[in-house]
């Protein structure tokens, strides 16, 4: 009987190692002996995802130091945990040549890092640059990128000359001038990407890639003509994805795209069309039914919801195409779901109104939120069915993010805190708090008994005022030398009079002295 994990054989070593991320396996079994180092050195085109999963400084740069003595095939890496992180990593591969590396996805890099990216990595084949920083992003970025075959970026400007590879694209900020240049710069195009805004003037002729079959478009409060404009410039297209939202504010009339009879007229122009409509603003009230009942032409599953209690309409097709959902407990439509009907969403949205649940039962259906990370709740206040109700879809589902925001003025959190702490999986790792209620999350953290934070590796919450804010930072700093906190984030619902919400003593302690930091009179975010 084998009693130990060295004792098994190298093929079900390698076995157990196809059901572990790349960073547990390097942070668990690499180094830990010859036997481990070298059956880990055989594994062929190992990802790395430094982007959702919290590591401390330390670990982030052994694994950075590992890098160049494994087959890295893909790197997906952002500033999220660690503050240096792409600047760290860039320096990395600026002096040790990762020769297997053939993906490459920088989310919130900037200017400066993108340059020196440029003259590294000529093998790649897929490369995703994400940052709101778009605007200052050297234009003609990518001539050294020959080998690209699909590409993510926030607009072709970074493109140099013509990319006969690239097949795939995406652009998150296209401009007037991206549209037009497109089968200069992407002749052979076949899947492609677009978020547009009303910002944009859709030019009157635009000649599409010769070879494009699958279109997604994400619009936020385009005219539904402008729109149809479009498509009737593709010459052919096999798949179509349209993701639509507006403003609750709108002053423009978007009810067309909840009009059976536009969407027929879109629809005869390809063989596959999926649809995300979320309209907050109607000229006029709709009945589900009816809305529902004029798409009988259209082969797919439509779903009808009501938004708030509005005049405004969630209209969309199943499979779900996006990865944020959003249901109103209030309105939500009783149908039955199919087990891969939600599997793209990673964000599940949840608004309870009030305390009855009774339409959120069938939402809770196992499997049915395969992917889903993130979990937002936001509710008035908190009864036993909800407590239940959370913890069967926590631990139905592989959420790593959870999210409360309460909306009661009453301060009763705290008994559905130890009840539901208690029950947190091991898997959530970033805890979010928002409610004009703080004073509980002191007592927790007062509490010797209480189990808040035993895994958390980030916490995100609000506090009223500076005196809360102190009170908060203290409690939290007795804590840290037995927890795993490694990023905070607090914000004051009151801006403070002082021009830096940390005291200059706390600035001197041991938990401080090699934190990184960026505070404001409003906010404090801490890496440790």
């Amino acid at each position: 009987m084998i009693l130990i994990l060295e004792d098994l054989p190298n093929e079900l070593l390698l076995f157990i190692f196809n059901y572990l991320s790349t960073i547990d396996i390097l942070c668990c079994f690499y180094c830990l002996n010859h036997r481990f180092s070298s059956l880990i050195q055989t594994l062929k085109h190992l990802p790395i995802d430094i982007s959702c999963q919290p590591l401390s400084k330390t670990q982030f740069i052994y694994i950075i130091n590992q890098l160049h003595t494994l087959n890295i095939k893909s790197i997906r890496i952002s500033n999220r945990y660690y503050i240096d992180a792409i600047p760290v990593f860039i320096s990395y591969i600026l002096r040790t040549q990762l020769v297997h590396l053939r993906s490459l996805i920088l989310i919130d890099a900037d200017r400066n890092t993108i340059v020196k990216l440029t003259h590294n990595c000529p093998k790649l084949t897929i490369l995703s640059i994400e940052s709101l920083l778009w605007r200052s992003m050297p234009r003609r970025l990518l001539p050294y990128f020959s080998n690209l075959t699909h590409c993510r970026l926030p607009t072709l400007d970074l493109l140099n000359g013509c990319h006969i590879k690239i097949i795939n694209l995406t652009l998150d900020h296209c401009t007037t001038d991206n549209l037009i240049q497109l089968n200069t710069y992407v002749p052979n195009l076949r899947s492609l990407t677009l978020i547009l805004n009303n910002r944009i003037n859709i030019p009157l002729i635009i000649n599409f890639p010769i070879h494009l079959i699958s279109l997604k478009l994400i619009l936020r409060s385009v005219l539904f003509n402008e729109f149809e404009r479009l498509i009737m410039m593709i010459k052919y297209i096999k798949n179509l994805t349209v993701s639509f939202s507006n403003t609750e504010h709108e002053v423009h009339c978007f009810d067309q795209y909840l009009l059976s009879e536009n969407w027929f007229s879109i629809n005869k122009y390809v063989d596959n069309l999926q649809f995300n409509i979320v309209v907050n603003q109607t000229f006029e009230i709709f009945f589900i039914s009816n809305i529902i009942s004029n798409f009988n032409w259209f082969q797919r599953k439509i779903i009808c919801q009501t938004i708030d209690n509005t005049n405004g309409y969630h209209l969309f097709t199943l499979p779900f195409i996006d990865e944020i959902y959003t249901i109103n407990t209030n309105n939500f439509q009783q149908i039955m779901f199919n087990r891969n009907d939600f599997s793209r969403i990673h964000h599940f949205y949840l608004i309870i109104p009030n305390n009855d649940i009774q339409y959120s039962w069938n939402i809770e259906t196992n499997c049915i939120y395969s992917n889903l990370q993130t979990l937002t709740i936001i509710t008035h206040y908190i009864n036993d069915a909800m407590i239940y109700f959370i913890n069967n879809l926590m631990i139905n589902n592989p959420i790593r993010t959870l999210e409360f925001r309460f909306t009661s003025t009453i301060n009763n959190c705290r008994e559905f805190f130890n009840k539901l702490i208690y029950y947190l999986p091991l898997s959530i790792h970033t805890l979010i708090l928002n409610t004009i209620c703080t004073k509980f999350l002191s007592d927790l953290l007062d509490d010797n008994d209480n189990h808040l934070l035993p895994n958390i590796k980030r916490l995100i919450c609000s506090v009223k005022n500076q005196d809360h804010f102190d009170t908060l930072i203290l409690l939290l700093l007795e804590i840290f030398h037995r927890k795993s906190l490694i990023y905070l984030n607090i914000s004051l619902e009151n801006s403070s009079k002082s021009s830096n919400l940390l005291s200059g003593w706390l600035l001197k302690t041991n938990y401080l002295k090699k934190a990184t930091m960026k505070c404001s009179d409003r906010q404090c975010t801490i890496w440790f």
